[in-house]
């Protein structure tokens, strides 16, 4: 894996989120979930990255969908000893 394109990808999520349309917000916080749940030598970095951003606000319309919060999320992945560890099944 590439971790400096990660990281530089951390970076430009930091500055450019906030500014972005709803779909590409929801995206980028998704983005730094996966890396600081699944990448170990970046988690440090998305977890301050996720503190910055804070809550992402996207307009899901009348769904019951919901937009995790990025440093919560990291830290209960933490908690359930999954760090680092990828899922063995994708599922649809």
């Amino acid at each position: 894996m590439d971790i400096e394109k990660f990281s530089e990808l951390l970076q430009l999520v930091e500055s450019e989120l906030h500014g972005s349309f709803n779909r590409v917000r929801y995206a980028m916080n998704n983005y730094v979930i996966s890396v600081g749940a699944y990448v170990q030598d970046l988690n440090a970095k998305a977890k301050l990255v996720a503190a910055k951003i804070g809550k992402v606000n996207v307009d899901v319309g009348e769904t019951v969908c919901k937009v995790l919060e990025a440093l919560a999320y990291i830290e209960k992945t933490k908690k359930m000893g999954r760090l680092g560890k990828k899922k063995k099944q994708a599922r649809c």
